[in-house]
């Protein structure tokens, strides 16, 4: 039986491969990032170091199958998961803090971006036309993930409070 932390993995690289396989397919692949999605909406300081090596797995998939610069997604998803996890913090996070998080995150990983395709001289689709409707419907995306993980969370708790866990 594989534990949680393999399951975790197996689901981002999943996702990595949905973004550089299937959403170029339909014409999606540079409205949203899958993988970063995910990321965001599970980072937090407990998992930072599964979420990191995650990062690194989806982005070297990313790189390897789009013929990108080896290494340049993955510093973008690392850099948005440790920005994402420090800004949630330890505790129980409520939608707010988590939405700020995620955009926090999605922030650091589209600035990582554009400085390394600056510094490769390549181009990027992170500053390309249609940034601002990509700005808003990743946006909107991450306050909704965050305000349904939130309710989530709190609905886990009425059932099972935390103390019981602990014992």
């Amino acid at each position: 039986m594989m534990n949680r932390r393999t399951l975790l993995l197996l689901a981002i690289a999943l996702a990595a491969l949905i973004q550089a396989r299937l959403l170029p397919e339909v014409g999606l692949e540079t409205v949203f990032s899958l993988p970063l999605f995910v990321l965001l909406m599970l980072s937090s300081v407990r998992r930072r170091s599964t979420l990191i090596l995650g990062a690194f797995i989806a982005g070297f998939l990313i790189d390897t199958l789009l013929w990108r610069p080896l290494g340049q997604t993955a510093l973008a998803l690392s850099a948005a998961v440790l920005v994402a996890a420090a800004v949630r913090g330890s505790g129980d996070a409520g939608w707010a803090r988590r939405s700020v998080a995620a955009i926090a995150g999605y922030a650091a990983a589209a600035a990582v971006l554009i400085l390394s395709s600056s510094l490769l001289g390549i181009g990027t689709t992170a500053a390309g036309p249609g940034g601002p409707e990509r700005l808003a419907i990743n946006a909107a995306l991450l306050v909704f993930g965050s305000v349904v993980g939130a309710r989530r969370r709190a609905q886990q708790l009425r059932e099972r409070p935390l103390d019981d866990r602990l014992s």
